[in-house]
């Protein structure tokens, strides 16, 4: 018989935080989350992704997520809302004075599916298959007359397979690697649209180690071009 577990887990990221050029992930900056290894239950996560590279402007790009992940048997979603630390910053300070740059702001939500085909309970290796899409929430949208600005939808498609390795002390570490395909497009475009970005692929890879069967921590590096221009 299974039983729904609530799971809360912190982890940390480190991928590219783009600010200019939206990464084909699912949020910008932020590493594609596909542990194969699941377990029926509800998971509340929050993510940071720490830039590779510091911007050459001295801009803060890290990267903030929080999101919520169901799974039933071998499918699971994730959804999720992020946005940069330094738009974060500038919301927080909004909402005691707000102001006209105040609309001009922008988050990514997303949603990640991931079907289990192999493995997973007593063997050690897992084998899934994942596909999702992510798409910008600008505010700016609200302040100018209901005009749609540009939007970037991202598709992500790809396999992923883990590893659980026993441990002798608490539980286990789950390692995972995960390439992937992506589609980006533009949408609700006013005229012509801009140039879809060209990165078709990309991959990620990452461990997770939970505790005590109620937490978890989790770290992943990304990796992808983007226009030709390595990202990592």
């Amino acid at each position: 018989m299974s039983r729904i577990t609530r799971v809360r887990s912190a982890a940390l990221a480190l991928a590219l935080a783009g600010a200019a050029t939206p990464a084909l992930a699912q949020i910008p900056g932020m590493p594609l989350f596909t542990n194969p290894r699941m377990a029926t239950g509800i998971r509340v996560h929050a993510d940071i992704g720490q830039p590779s590279e510091p911007d050459s402007t001295g801009a803060d790009l890290r990267v903030l997520q929080a999101g919520v992940g169901i799974v039933l048997g071998p499918l699971g979603i994730d959804v999720n809302v992020g946005t940069t630390k330094a738009t974060y910053d500038i919301a927080d300070g909004c909402i005691a004075s707000p102001s006209l740059p105040c609309a001009d702001s922008r988050a990514t939500v997303s949603a990640l599916a991931m079907l289990k085909i192999a493995g997973g309970g007593r063997s050690n290796l897992s084998l899934g298959l994942f596909g999702g899409g992510s798409i910008d929430l600008d505010t700016a949208e609200a302040f100018a007359g209901g005009v749609a600005q540009n939007k970037l939808v991202n598709i992500p498609v790809g396999v992923a397979i883990g590893l659980r390795i026993p441990l002798p002390i608490l539980s286990s570490l789950n390692v995972w690697g995960a390439p992937r395909y992506n589609l980006g497009r533009y949408v609700n475009c006013s005229g012509t649209c801009p140039t879809n970005p060209e990165a078709p692929f990309g991959w990620a890879a990452g461990v997770d180690m939970p505790f005590f069967r109620v937490l978890s921590v989790r770290a992943a590096y990304d990796s992808r071009e983007v226009n030709g221009v390595s990202q990592t």
